[in-house]
């Protein structure tokens, strides 16, 4: 039997679909907002982790903050965070496939790098996530941003 998803992802090193499950209404928000905004595109989130094993993804306050890269820049992005050329040109041919409607691609970058995941068959699609948050905003709002991101903040 395979341990609880927290020990064994922090117990490895992977703690980003942790971060994922534990953050997806405000991840499904940023993406559907965006889209609405941009068109297809990519959520970026900027996640700060200093000890990844120690962190109770259930419990603990995760800090981060999400950015919204539409395709049309999303190739500059991807360069600057130093993803090799066949790498970018998968992903871009990802982001005019994926349905936003039901599936969102999503770049974790903490501190040095970035890793991307394209998420499909989700529990709950982006539009309804959206819907949640702006439902239920107090919960999500902890801390004003000045310019309206920064969930988690």
């Amino acid at each position: 039997m395979r341990p609880p998803v927290e020990i064994w992802q922090g117990c490895s090193g992977y703690w980003q679909s942790a971060f994922i499950r534990e953050n997806l209404l405000p991840l499904g928000h940023a993406a559907w907002q965006g889209y609405r905004a941009q068109g297809r595109g990519l959520v970026v989130c900027d996640v700060e982790v200093i000890e990844a094993k120690s962190v109770h993804w259930r419990g603990d306050v995760v800090k981060y903050q999400t950015r919204y890269i539409p395709a049309v820049v999303m190739s500059d992005y991807l360069k600057a965070q130093g993803l090799k050329s066949g790498d970018r040109h998968h992903l871009m041919d990802a982001v005019q496939t994926y349905r936003p409607e039901g599936e969102l691609l999503i770049a974790i970058a903490p501190a040095g790098s970035v890793e991307i995941n394209w998420l499909r068959n989700l529990a709950i699609a982006p539009p309804d996530c959206y819907q949640q948050v702006c439902n239920r905003w107090d919960e999500f709002a902890l801390e004003s941003s000045a310019d309206g991101r920064g969930y988690g903040d």
